[in-house]
C-alpha cells in the first residue's frame, strides 16, 4: 500500500470518527462538526489552508446549485399539501389500497418505483411529506417509513437507467445499443435489493426515532382525491416523460415540451402552483407565515447538505480515483473475480468521496480495457459487471453523500442513529446487488 492510499484510509477514518464524536458527546452541529471533519482530512493529506477552504467552498456551491431550488420548492409544496390536508387524503387512500400492516412495505415499493425516472434526492425531498401522516394512521414509527423510501428509491437510482450512474456505467462498458435491455435486468436485479431494502428498514426503523410525528394533521373534509394526489404526482410524472427521449432517442414537439416541463425545478414549481389554490379561503391569511416557515426550515437542510457536499469535494481533491488506478490497471482477475473487483473498486470510491454517480463512472471508465480482458463482452455479462458496479457504489452511503444528509434531515433523523441504520443498511443493499450480479453471470 503507498504512502498516498494510506493516508486517504487515516483521513477517513480520523475525520468521520472525529465528526461524529463531535455530534454525538459535544452535541456539535452538523454543519460545524462537517467542515471541521473536511479540514481534518485535508491537513492529514497534506493539503494547505487555502486549497482545502477552495474545494470546500467549491463543493458546497455546487452542490447548493444542484438541488438548493429543489429543496426549498420541495419544503414549500409539502407545506401547502400538509395544511391544506391534501397528504392525509393521500395517505388514507395508500393505506386503504395497501392496508395499515403494510405500509413499510408499500413506502419502498413506491420508492423504488419512483427512483427509476426520478433522482433518489428530489423523490425524497417530494415524498418525505407523506411520512407524518402515514405514521400516524398506520401507528408505526416514521423512521421505518424514511429508511424504507430512502433505501428504495436509492435501489433504482443506482440500478436501472435512465439515472446517470447505470447509464454511463454501461455505455462506458459498451452497452450503449441495450440501454433497454440492462434496463428489465436492472429491474430485476432491484427486487431482490427492494425486498432486503423492506425487511431492514422495519427491523432498523424500531430503533431510532424520528421527530417527523410531532404534525399536527389538518382535516381532509371535501378533499376530492385527485386534487390531493396531483401537486404531488404530476412533477413525478413529468420528471419521468422527460427521460423518455434520452433513452430513446426520440425528437418532437411534444418531447421537446416534455423535457423542459420535466426539469425538476420546473416540474416542482408546477406542483406548488397546482397546490397553491388548495388552502382554504379561510387560511389565506397564514400563507405568508407558513411559507416563511418552510423556507426557513429548507435554508437549514441545505446548510447541512452543502457543508456534506464541501467534505466530499476536499475528499474528491486528493485524487482517490488516479491513487486506486494503478491497483487496479494490471489485474488478472475473471469471471466472478472481476465481479467482485468491481465492486470493490466501486465501494472505496464511493465510501471515500460519496457520490454514487461519480463512483459508477470513474469505476466503469476504468475497468472498460480490462472487462474485455476478463470476458465480458456479451449485453447479460456486462449488465452483471454494471449490476456489481452499481452495488459497490451504494457502498456505504454515509456523512460524505449528499443524499444521507437530505435522508437526515428531511427524515427527521439524527446524524448517528443514521450511521448505525442507513449507512447499514446501505451496506446490506450494496452486498444483494453483488451477489444478484455474481448469480446472473453464473446463469450465462
Amino acid at each position: 500500500m503507498n504512502t498516498e492510499l494510506l493516508k486517504i484510509i487515516i483521513g477517513l477514518i480520523v475525520s468521520v470518527t472525529g465528526m461524529i464524536l463531535l455530534a454525538r458527546i459535544w452535541k456539535v452541529h452538523a454543519f460545524l462538526s462537517l467542515l471541521l471533519a473536511s479540514l481534518t482530512y485535508g491537513f492529514i493529506n497534506g493539503k494547505s489552508l487555502a486549497a482545502i477552504l477552495q474545494s470546500i467552498q467549491a463543493g458546497f456551491g455546487t452542490l447548493v446549485s444542484h438541488i438548493g431550488l429543489l429543496v426549498v420548492l420541495g419544503s414549500i409544496l409539502g407545506m401547502l399539501l400538509e395544511k391544506s390536508g391534501g397528504m392525509e387524503a393521500i395517505s388514507t387512500n395508500l393505506l386503504r389500497v395497501f392496508g395499515k400492516r403494510n405500509s413499510v412495505a408499500a413506502i419502498t415499493v413506491i420508492g423504488a418505483i419512483v427512483g427509476i425516472p426520478v433522482f433518489c434526492d428530489s423523490g425524497f425531498i417530494i415524498l418525505s411529506r407523506l411520512i407524518p401522516s402515514i405514521a400516524v394512521k398506520a401507528a408505526v414509527n416514521p423512521a421505518s417509513l424514511s429508511l424504507g423510501l430512502a433505501s428504495g428509491l436509492y435501489t433504482t437510482h443506482t440500478l436501472v437507467p435512465p439515472t446517470p450512474g447505470p447509464l454511463a456505467a454501461a455505455a462506458n462498458l459498451g452497452a450503449a445499443d441495450h440501454i433497454g435491455f440492462v434496463m428489465l435486468l436492472g429491474i430485476a436485479a432491484s427486487v431482490p435489493v427492494t425486498i432486503v431494502s423492506f425487511l431492514l428498514a422495519k427491523k432498523f426503523g424500531r430503533k431510532i426515532s424520528s421527530s417527523l410525528v410531532d404534525v399536527e394533521i389538518p382535516s381532509q373534509k371535501n378533499r376530492a382525491t385527485w386534487k390531493a394526489f396531483l401537486p404531488l404526482l404530476l412533477p413525478i410524472v413529468l420528471i419521468a416523460l422527460a427521460s423518455i427521449p434520452e433513452v430513446t432517442g426520440s425528437e418532437n414537439i411534444f418531447f421537446n415540451i416534455v423535457e423542459v416541463a420535466g426539469i425538476p425545478v420546473i416540474a416542482l414549481s408546477i406542483g406548488v402552483i397546482i397546490a397553491l389554490p388548495m388552502i382554504p379561503r379561510e387560511n389565506k391569511a397564514q400563507m405568508p407565515s407558513w411559507m416563511g416557515e418552510a423556507i426557513k426550515d429548507a435554508g437549514s437542510i441545505l446548510l447541512i447538505v452543502g457543508a456534506g457536499g464541501a467534505f466530499g469535494a476536499v475528499i474528491k481533491s486528493t485524487n482517490v480515483d488516479v491513487v486506486l488506478k494503478s491497483y487496479v490497471s494490471d489485474s488478472p482477475t475473471q469471471g466472478v473475480a472481476f465481479l467482485i473487483l468491481a465492486f470493490m473498486l466501486a465501494t472505496i470510491l464511493k465510501t471515500a468521496q460519496g457520490s454514487t454517480t461519480s463512483a459508477m463512472i470513474i469505476s466503469s471508465s476504468l475497468l472498460v480495457p480490462l472487462a474485455i480482458n476478463a470476458g465480458l463482452t456479451s449485453p447479460v455479462e456486462i449488465t452483471a459487471l454494471v449490476i456489481a458496479i452499481g452495488g459497490g457504489a451504494m457502498t456505504v452511503s454515509h456523512v460524505n453523500d449528499a443524499y444521507f444528509w437530505v435522508v437526515s434531515q428531511f427524515g427527521k433523523i439524527g446524524s448517528s442513529d443514521m450511521l448505525r441504520t442507513y449507512t447499514i443498511l446501505s451496506l446490506c443493499q450494496g452486498l444483494t446487488a453483488l451477489i444478484v450480479s455474481i448469480i446472473l453471470l453464473l446463469l450465462v
